[in-house]
């Protein structure tokens, strides 16, 4: 572990600009947190919707279209 005082980790957390992969993440676990307690929404459902409405390709669908050309 490195040797940085606590004012210099806050310092260096200030300057951190997120990429764009880490404010997905954010996102993601935002609505998981904010989901209700009796939600049966999944982090995957969750991934795909947004990777629908962002114009993405999700996961999922990788792998069912490679799925289908192997079979």
């Amino acid at each position: 572990m490195s040797d940085l005082t606590l004012e210099q980790i806050v310092e260096k957390a200030k300057r951190h600009v997120p990429s764009a992969e880490e404010r997905r993440e954010q996102r993601i676990s935002l609505i998981m947190g904010l989901r209700s307690r009796r939600s049966t929404l999944t982090r995957e459902e969750v991934t795909n919707f947004l990777d629908q409405n962002e114009g993405h390709v999700s996961s999922s669908a990788v792998r069912t279209a490679s799925d289908e050309e192997s079979g």
